[in-house]
């Protein structure tokens, strides 16, 4: 993604975006995170994952995650929304579209 500045233009590789969308969901009380778990062994596939593509202007980011036991879905799934948007606009200046969240697992 780029965007144009007086003395330039700044590109954002996809993968920058990738990694600031799953931080800011890590941000969001509720979401699997492997720091936080009791689990020894490696479970990479209970992190979240992100993947980020623009349509006119506009980056749409899908995310997989997966939730902590004893949540609310629909409320963490809204603050996940809303926390990855704010922290994608407020660092990059690029506009978000569409946050689409896939909740893979309910930790139980």
């Amino acid at each position: 993604m780029a965007n144009s500045f007086r003395h330039g233009n700044v590109k954002i590789a996809n993968e920058i975006l990738e990694q600031l969308a799953i931080r800011a969901c890590k941000e969001v009380n509720g979401v699997y995170n492997l720091e936080d778990s009791s689990v020894t062994t490696n479970h990479k596939d209970l992190e979240p994952k992100a993947l980020v593509n623009q349509l006119d202007e506009k980056i749409n980011i899908d995310l997989t995650i997966n939730l902590s036991k004893n949540v609310n879905v629909r409320k963490i799934v809204k603050e996940i929304q809303e926390n990855v948007k704010r922290v994608i606009e407020s660092m990059t200046g690029l506009t978000v579209g569409r946050i689409n969240v896939n909740v893979g697992k309910l930790e139980i």
